[in-house]
């Protein structure tokens, strides 16, 4: 026959086992969500690095196009960006046209958002 001491240790333990795994696993669905918005927020920011290309060619058209030409490839009082990503990755790029050399107009952050940077680059990128 059981003791009452050995039952009640028997009975503490497993209510002691079912918290901890309670806990043990509320504790990793919280972490699986902040690892879930980590993801989203890199996604995201991928995004931003990429840009939107097509967006970038009517940016393009409206204030580089006319030391550039009007595909960027022609150049003119700017040089071609044909081929530019084999000069300049995507974020160098990006930081061209935040903080350019003379004499290209500085149009960042006054004309153009950090998005806008971003599809302008992705445009140039895909010359």
């Amino acid at each position: 026959m059981l003791r009452p001491n050995r039952v009640l240790s028997f009975v503490l333990s497993l209510a002691i086992a079912g918290v901890l795994v309670a806990a043990c696993s509320k504790g990793s669905s919280n972490s699986n969500q902040g690892a879930n918005m980590m993801a989203t927020s890199a996604g995201n920011s991928m995004m931003m690095a990429m840009g939107d290309a097509a967006h970038g060619k009517k940016l393009f058209t409206q204030n580089c196009a006319s030391c550039h030409g009007p595909t960027g490839r022609e150049g003119g009082v700017g040089p071609s960006l044909k081929n530019e990503r084999s000069r300049k990755n995507n974020s160098q790029t990006m930081a061209w046209i935040k903080d350019p050399q003379p004499p290209m107009p500085k149009l960042y952050p006054v004309t153009l958002s950090d998005k806008d940077v971003a599809d302008v680059a992705a445009f140039v990128q895909s010359l």
